[in-house]
């Protein structure tokens, strides 16, 4: 195994930290490896077993990211189809095709209701939704963002939920104050929304597709999402778990992704293996169950992933936060030699520290994962012990190789929606009435 740090470097600087910690802390390195972006060999070089699984925590979403990228395409749009019929006291009924949008709860939400508005629609008499419309109000908020992600034993389960949801929520008063902190984002991305939208609804029930009839004057529109790397933007800068689980499950689940991992990475059980996309626990805390992958299978991860979106024009920090330059991301407070030269996803759970993503020096681009061991459910300081060897581990990296060389970046706010996501007509029916999509 080719080697990037000496033994003894390793040891001395895990030295200093864990006599900081407490006596009964566990903090040491599992494996750290890297790769030079412009190395014709791929050579994976490191120190450890990079051959090892380890728990990988949050950079799960990195391998999350590229598999929704290789199966869906960086552009992809989730679409979500409203049926509009007109009713006999002039208010309207409205059915939900959905297409599972991993994102779509306040913020896609309040947008839709913009875009009602602007169509003169403020009145729902029935508001139906089939089995794919799947919704979560708090879908960007806490706890879900670095919570346990819900799980739906049937349709009619999560139908409950939606339905509640639309229910207690979407159709009731709009929280004015974060209804205008998302109007000036969407302003900032030029995305059009009515300074005091509202709706009102008088029913909400489930019904299946299946089940589901056309009027003959029923008018359908289209709501689009972002497009799939804001999503993924969005998910990274957050960690975002509900964002990463969702997607992983609508890929296909765990069957799905050992054929991808096997295909894409060359990867078997023995060197990835994963129970859901975001890395968090899925067995309970006196046994927990964490995705694991060797050090060397990240770096695979991420090199597939920088293929794939610049082969479409796009760079890793278009999806993966910038260090010190993403302020609603976990990298904001790495500052020093790794700001704005490293783009990166954090990791944390309670028998790991992680980080994986690139770093720009003087001496070329790296990409890079650190696996630590931290046993943090022992004893919470071994956290900060834990994210400050991290930090070492990333200065000693930059600075070993010249210094850091700044990627070029203007940080961007990643939406559920944007430009494109304005409601559109979608196979409309001639004898359908007339609806006015003209922004006012």
């Amino acid at each position: 195994m080719v080697r990037l740090f000496a033994k003894n470097i390793l040891t001395a600087v895990a030295g200093t930290l864990l006599v900081s910690s407490v006596a009964s802390a566990k903090v040491y390195v599992n494996s750290v490896c890297h790769m030079k972006t412009s190395a014709s060999t791929k050579e994976i070089k490191g120190d450890g077993d990079i051959a090892k699984k380890f728990p990988l925590a949050s950079i799960s979403k990195i391998v999350t990211s590229l598999w929704a990228v290789e199966k869906l395409g960086v552009d992809y749009r989730y679409k979500t189809i409203l049926h509009m019929t007109p009713t006999a006291n002039g208010k309207m009924d409205i059915h939900i095709e959905g297409s599972r949008d991993p994102m779509f709860g306040r913020n896609m939400s309040y947008f839709l209701i913009s875009e009602l508005n602007r169509m003169k629609i403020t009145s729902i008499e029935s508001l139906t939704f089939d089995e794919n419309f799947l919704m979560h109000w708090l879908a960007e908020e806490s706890p879900l963002i670095g919570g346990v992600t819900p799980k739906y034993d049937t349709i009619e389960q999560q139908a409950a939920v939606v339905r509640k949801h639309l229910t207690e929520y979407f159709a009731t008063a709009i929280n004015q104050s974060m209804y205008t902190n998302l109007r000036s984002k969407a302003t900032k991305n030029n995305v059009f929304m009515l300074e005091k939208p509202k709706i009102s609804v008088r029913a909400v029930e489930f019904v299946p597709k299946a089940k589901y009839q056309k009027d003959q004057l029923t008018a359908s529109v289209v709501l689009k999402s972002a497009p799939l790397r804001m999503l993924l933007k969005r998910m990274n800068n957050q960690s975002n778990n509900y964002i990463a689980d969702n997607l992983y499950w609508n890929l296909g689940g765990t069957t799905a992704f050992n054929a991808f991992a096997q295909a894409t990475l060359n990867a078997t059980s023995s060197q990835i293996v994963f129970h859901n996309g975001s890395g968090n626990n899925e067995g309970t805390t006196a046994n927990p169950v964490y995705n694991e992958a060797s050090c060397e299978t990240m770096i695979k991860a991420i090199y597939a992933l920088n293929k794939a979106l610049t082969a479409k024009g796009y760079k890793l920090s278009d999806v993966i936060a910038v260090a010190n330059k993403d302020s609603d991301s976990t990298v904001d407070n790495f500052g020093g030699v790794a700001s704005g030269a490293m783009v990166a996803k954090t990791g944390t759970v309670n028998k790991a520290k992680t980080l994986a993503g690139s770093i720009s020096t003087k001496d070329g681009e790296f990409f890079f994962a650190i696996l630590l061991h931290a046993d943090m459910d022992q004893n919470s300081s071994d956290r900060g012990v834990a994210s400050q060897m991290i930090k070492n581990k990333v200065a000693q990296m930059i600075n070993n190789r010249s210094g850091p060389r700044a990627i070029s970046y203007t940080e961007f706010i990643p939406l559920a929606f944007d430009t494109g996501s304005y409601l559109a007509e979608y196979n409309t029916i001639s004898t359908a009435p007339s609806v006015s999509l003209n922004k006012q």
